[in-house]
Formats: C-alpha cells, sequence, structure tokens
C-alpha cells in the first residue's frame, strides 16, 4: 500500500469518528475526572520531545495527575549536533523522594521510568518502587528499559544486569524493544519465535505484562511493522501496522504513556489497549512524518520533532484505523 493511499484511509477513519463523536461525548471526556495519579521518572528535554516531555502532555491529557522526576535536563535530545544539560544524582533522587514521604505525598497509583543514565541511578529507582510497593500493593509499575536500539546500546551497559536483576522482578508491565530484549534474557531477538520465547522468560520472572514495542526484524517487512503483546498466563497478540516514513525521537515515550492510559481504562485488556496506542501513534507519526517532509529543505532536526500538541485530539480519541491488525497467536 502506498503512502498516499494509507492517508488516505486514515483520513475517511477519521472522519467516521468524527461523525460519531458528538461535542457533548468529547465535552465529557475532557471533563472525566480519574482518581490516578503517576510518578514518572524520566528525561526531560528543554526543546523538542523525549522522555518526560512526551510522556506528561498523553497522561494529563487523559486526566491522569503526573508528578515527574527529571532523570536529565537538557538543552534538547542528542539527534542534535549540541547538547548541554545536567544529570540528576541518585542522591538528589533520594532527597527529592523523602520529601515526598516526610509531607506522605507519596501516593501514587502508577509509576512510569523511562531513560536513566547511571547505575547508581537506577538501583535509587528500584529502591523508591519497592517502597511505593510496600505503602500501595495495588501500584502499577511500567517500565520502559531503554538500554538501545537496532543491535547497539546508546546507555551504559552496565545497565542491563540491574534492570535484569532489581528492576525487572519489580515491573508490572515492561515495554522493551527487541535489541533490549534479548539483552535481558541473553539470547538475540530475530525472528518471532525468538520473542515469544523471550517474553516468556520475563514472565517467569515475574512480569505480568510484556510489550515488545518494535524491532522483530524477521518479522516485518518494507512495507509493515510488527509489535507483540502478551500477559503471563493468558494470550499473546500479534499487532501488524503500516511502516511510515521517518524515525522520530520520543515515539517510546508517547507509546508507554498512552498504554499506561489504555491499560487502566480497559481493566487490562492489553489487546484493545495495544490496538488503541498504535492508532494514536500511527496519526502522530504521519502527521510529524508529512510536517517533516514538506520541511525537508531546511534540512534541520527542529523539522523532524514530534508533533505531539497538533496530535491531541487523536491521542484523546484514538481514531478506527482498520490497517491495524490483531491476531491472537499463542497462550
Amino acid at each position: 500500500m502506498s503512502l498516499t493511499t494509507f492517508i488516505r484511509s486514515i483520513r475517511s477513519a477519521v472522519q467516521r469518528d468524527l461523525l460519531k463523536m458528538s461535542s457533548s461525548e468529547l465535552i465529557a471526556e475532557l471533563e472525566r475526572e480519574r482518581d490516578r495519579r503517576v510518578l514518572s521518572i524520566q528525561s526531560h528535554v528543554v526543546h523538542g520531545y523525549a522522555g518526560n516531555k512526551c510522556s506528561v502532555f498523553p497522561l494529563q491529557l487523559h486526566g491522569f495527575e503526573v508528578d515527574f522526576i527529571n532523570s536529565v535536563q537538557f538543552s534538547n535530545h542528542a539527534g542534535y549536533e549540541h547538547v548541554k544539560g545536567q544529570k540528576l544524582t541518585e542522591k538528589e533522587l533520594e532527597e527529592l523522594y523523602e520529601g515526598l514521604t516526610l509531607n506522605n505525598i507519596n501516593n501514587y497509583t502508577h509509576v512510569l521510568t523511562g531513560y536513566c543514565g547511571n547505575v547508581t541511578f537506577l538501583q535509587k529507582i528500584a529502591d523508591v518502587v519497592k517502597d511505593l510497593k510496600k505503602k500501595n500493593g495495588n501500584t502499577t509499575f511500567v517500565c520502559d528499559p531503554v538500554m538501545g536500539d537496532n543491535g547497539r546500546y546508546y546507555t551504559p551497559k552496565e545497565l542491563m544486569p540491574v534492570y535484569r536483576d532489581l528492576i525487572i522482578p519489580l515491573a508490572d508491565v515492561l515495554t522493551p524493544n527487541a535489541f533490549e530484549l534479548g539483552e535481558l534474557t541473553g539470547s538475540p531477538i530475530e525472528t518471532e519465535e525468538d520473542c515469544l520465547r523471550a517474553v516468556n522468560e520475563l514472565h517467569a520472572k515475574g512480569v505480568k505484562t510484556v510489550v515488545v514495542t518494535s524491532g522483530v526484524t524477521g518479522a516485518q517487512t518494507n512495507e509493515s511493522l510488527r509489535c507483540y503483546a502478551s500477559v503471563k498466563g493468558s494470550h499473546v497478540y500479534r499487532f501488524t501496522f503500516p511502516r511510515l516514513v521517518g524515525q522520530f525521537v520520543g515515539t517510546g515515550d508517547t507509546f508507554t504513556s498512552l498504554l499506561v492510559v489504555w491499560l487502566d481504562e480497559l481493566n487490562g485488556d492489553v489487546s484493545e489497549a495495544v490496538k488503541r496506542v498504535l492508532a494514536s501513534m500511527q496519526c502522530l507519526i504521519r502527521k510529524t512524518s508529512s510536517y517533516a517532509q514538506l520541511q525537508v529543505d531546511t534540512n534541520s532536526r527542529a523539522m523532524c520533532e514530534l508533533r505531539l500538541i497538533q496530535s491531541r485530539k487523536d491521542l484523546l480519541w484514538p481514531p478506527t484505523c482498520d490497517q491495524i491488525q490483531v491476531e491472537k497467536i499463542g497462550q
């Protein structure tokens, strides 16, 4: 399917959804209050989108309260020629969390973690999660084990054993890409069979829900990509969706934040939750890609930043997308 044909199909689907969605329904969704509060520990950029800059807005848009701690604070993401900023230390994280604890305001329904730049900081995150789960056994820990992609690390390799030995046993939901999945389980992930075997290993370590977001090379084509979702003791789902033009920073962070929303909204129905996340992501990436293509003559990284604000309707109300195929492939 050509990109033009796909765009037309998406536009038709959006138009159908708009006809179904009355203004009163949209207002009701925007006004709906949720008794949900997320502690999000991720990176932050002043300009553009990565880490918390991608995650906080979608969560707030859906009515989640979000307290966020920035593991790093940079001027911009690493795709630019120059990056300036600061890194939070494990001692500073401990002080921030101590302040929350002393005031008895460390009350969270969810903890969300993403990029972390050093081992001791990640170890301190484990301490924070343990304490929150001790206080409230129903707190859901959603972890994106950010280490690398496409066969290479862009964080210190020393993070991997900490994720494997400390973080994974605490996680309720884990969202690795194929490279990270392979590193965590000790075997490369090239085929669907590799992926499913490794997912079962994570379940055996206690992770209830695993979503493999991308990168299973043997299962994708030039036209389509796949991700996989599995719930321990239940079903495994394969999602096939169109490959769009461009690779953009922050898509994984946005994906995971929306997953928090829809798993909560749908009481853990991972099949429908991931489908809705993918529908929003397809719209976001398509809008970003179209804008970047129009601005290609400027040759600027600033033109490739996610069109997150411009996609707010699609983040809040995922359109019907017939191009996303969901298959139950195992148990």
